[in-house]
């Protein structure tokens, strides 16, 4: 059927409208595209910025240890922590933020009402008491492609992270192989104390004030001696919670001629120091020295030095080192006597202690000096944090923490 004159000028207005139509569709369609890539790339900053700063709080918190030392150490941490924000991608065009960094550090003992101390020197008056880390980035530009009108020509990105010490954990992993007897199972902070060796072997063990027993932590293959000097020197992958029980190593590697030689000749090595016979198992790649070996029996360091680095000895073979190996978790028990075979102990609590000098493998304990075994340790106090650890609200409370994100 043919169309009247009237009928195709309508049809050709109709295509006209269409084509309008379309090129408003188009025009808005570029504009939502355009305004979706630079919110993108915005989030994209944002996400990447908070992700450097929840690293750096994290590993500066790792830091507080209730000293100066330890606040010094959070902000060079934090910095370096932010700065492989690089590794992430923030060189690409348009997105001004080569690498993170850190434009505040500041501490707090109250997490909710503060004050906020910025930077280590600030807060160096209450070191002892600082229990939370608060980072905030340098502010980092985002150049605006094509929302320019709806969102200026830049954007400015800022963020911040909270990290701290977590509630008092009740699982604890990573720790010493012995339980210590304590009378006292809450020792004074910075309590000075020496703790000597007690035969764990047999099917009975009477544990009195201030003695140990090596722990059965089957962590590492094998029977004797290197069993137990290994576990003494490294980290176990075992945990232990608070109101369980634990057996004791039966083995030969816990009697009164091996024992406290095994324990002296695995603790030792947080000082630099490998005994030979263990077939290489000992060494400084898998059992690192603690970065401060300052070694002065006749007047061992204190917590307070070793918090400080004052005075401070590198290890003299140049190996890395690490820190906080002369620091020891280790469960502590009740006095009293225990049967079984093999016995086992009940765990109280766990304590931190410092490990205050290296530790003789000659000798006996019967108030001679020195004497195989004998750990002198100073107790580091409650809220110590670290590394391993976990809390079940079904199982009694601990005093150690661990460093958590918060916000």
């Amino acid at each position: 059927m043919s169309l009247t004159p009237r009928q195709l000028r309508r049809r050709k207005s109709e295509r006209g409208s269409v084509t309008v139509m379309t090129a408003v569709l188009l025009v808005a369609l570029v504009l939502v595209l355009g305004l979706s890539i630079d919110i993108s790339r915005i989030y994209m900053v944002r996400s990447g910025l908070q992700n450097a700063a929840d690293a750096a709080a994290l590993s500066a918190a790792r830091e507080l240890n209730s000293g100066t030392d330890g606040l010094s150490r959070a902000v060079t941490q934090a910095q370096a922590t932010a700065l492989t924000a690089n590794k992430y991608g923030f060189n690409r065009s348009g997105i001004t933020a080569p690498g993170v960094t850190i434009s505040k550090v500041e501490f707090a003992v109250d997490r909710v009402n503060g004050p906020w101390y910025d930077g280590a020197a600030n807060a160096s008056g209450v070191a002892t008491a600082i229990r939370y880390v608060r980072v905030t980035t340098v502010a980092a530009p985002v150049s605006i492609l094509f929302a320019v009108k709806a969102l200026g020509n830049s954007h400015v990105e800022q963020r911040t992270a909270v990290a701290g010490m977590s509630i008092g954990l009740n699982t604890v992993c990573n720790f010493f192989p012995i339980a210590v007897a304590l009378s006292n199972p809450n020792p004074a902070n910075h309590a000075q104390l020496t703790f000597l060796y007690t035969d764990g072997t047999g099917n009975s063990v009477t544990v009195t004030n201030l003695h140990y027993v090596v722990l059965n932590v089957p962590d590492i293959s094998g029977n004797g001696q290197p069993e137990t000097a290994n576990l003494a020197a490294g980290v176990t992958k075992s945990s232990a919670s608070v109101g369980s029980a634990i057996g004791l190593n039966q083995s030969n590697s816990a009697n009164s001629t091996n024992g406290p030689r095994s324990i002296a000749d695995g603790a030792n090595t947080r000082f630099d120091t490998y005994q030979n016979g263990y077939a290489n198992s000992l060494n400084a790649i898998t059992y690192p020295p603690d970065t401060n070996v300052y070694d002065n029996t006749g007047n061992p360091l204190t917590t307070t030095q070793y918090l400080n680095r004052s005075p401070f000895t590198p290890p003299p073979n140049n190996p890395p080192g690490q820190d906080a190996r002369r620091v020891l978790v280790m469960p502590i028990i009740p006095t009293g006597t225990y049967t079984g075979s093999p016995p086992s102990v009940p765990i109280t609590r766990f304590g931190a202690f410092l490990l205050r000098n290296s530790v003789s493998r000659n000798g006996n304990c019967n108030g001679n000096s020195p004497c195989a075994g004998a750990l002198k340790v100073e107790y580091l106090g409650d809220d110590f944090p670290i590394e391993c650890g976990g809390y079940d609200p079904a199982l009694p409370g601990s005093s150690l923490t661990k460093s958590v994100l918060y916000q």
